[in-house]
């Protein structure tokens, strides 16, 4: 659940309290743009992997093949079973699953980082029609400061 949000009368704020609002928004809106990048490299390597898994099924045991050990480091194999994978679920774990659940575990997950993006995305445009208002509210400040003097 996320902590609630308080709401502050800007115009009861002060210039320099203001400027700071504008720093953490600036601060917040950059690590929300930074989640979203990782979110969506984090889906396109599940989709990538899904259609591994698919190409993998589609291949004839002792055929010949590249495994990928890094992005760029490949070592040549044969395939041995071409109805089950190993689908690495996390923190070390290792499931063994038919190429059909493989593909609907990738699907899944790609549609909950897909869903996460959504709400990473709604919140960053929240934050920065925030961003707007405040730096409206620090000009006319501003401005209203430099009339008096």
């Amino acid at each position: 659940m996320p902590p609630k949000e308080e709401q502050i009368k800007l115009d009861s704020l002060s210039p320099q309290q203001l400027v700071e609002l504008r720093q953490n928004l600036n601060a917040e809106i950059q690590r929300l743009m930074e989640s979203g990048q990782a979110l969506a490299r984090a889906s396109n390597t599940f989709a990538g992997t899904k259609k591994s898994v698919e190409q993998l099924g589609a291949s004839k045991e002792g055929q010949s093949i590249m495994l990928p050990l890094t992005s760029s480091l490949y070592v040549p194999g044969e395939v041995a079973d071409v109805e089950k994978v190993l689908v690495d679920v996390g923190t070390g774990y290792y499931v063994e699953m038919c190429i059909a659940e493989a593909a609907k575990y990738f699907d899944r997950r790609i549609k909950t980082l897909q869903e996460n993006i959504g709400i990473v995305q709604q919140t960053l445009n929240d934050r920065r029609n925030v961003l707007m208002t405040v730096q409206a509210m620090l000009q006319e400040k501003m401005a209203a400061q430099q009339a008096r003097a």
